[in-house]
Formats: structure tokens, C-alpha cells, sequence
């Protein structure tokens, strides 16, 4: 009995990432910073990141005006709010 129950919580633990990885985006420290250089890249000052609405917001300053910029999984902007 212990044997099916400890079987089957092993394979929904080894399910959960690639179910995770389908429709959640995660927000680590090295996401932050691939964010963050990609729009660096592109002459932002970013100031802040989160996600919002099923994509990435980050809060930038380029040429004096403030930006929210949102980015898919990708990091391909999807549109850009001033």
C-alpha cells in the first residue's frame, strides 16, 4: 500500500514542472536579468519587473518618459505603454 502511494506522488512530482512550464511564467533572478538586458540592450532603464496578465511588465525609463513594457515567454515585447 505504501509502495503505490509513495509511486504515484513520485510521478505527479515529476509531472509538475512540464505542467508548470506550459502556461506559468516564472519570474527567478535569472529571468530578472535576462529581462533586464534585453531591454538594456535597447537603451531602457528598467526598474522594475513582475508579471502581470499572463506576461512579463517591467517598468522602464527611456529618454525621460516612463514605459511599461510587456514581453512574452520569448521576451518578444507584445506592446509597450507610456
Amino acid at each position: 500500500m505504501n509502495r503505490i502511494i509513495l509511486s504515484s506522488a513520485l510521478v505527479t512530482m515529476l509531472a509538475m514542472p512540464a505542467l508548470a512550464s506550459e502556461g506559468t511564467l516564472m519570474l527567478d533572478e535569472g529571468m530578472k536579468a535576462k529581462i533586464t538586458q534585453t531591454l538594456t540592450d535597447q537603451g531602457y532603464e528598467v526598474r522594475k519587473i513582475q508579471i502581470e496578465d499572463g506576461a512579463y511588465e517591467a517598468y522602464a525609463i527611456k529618454g525621460g518618459k516612463t514605459y511599461e513594457i510587456y514581453m512574452d515567454r520569448d521576451l518578444k515585447i507584445l506592446r509597450t505603454d507610456d
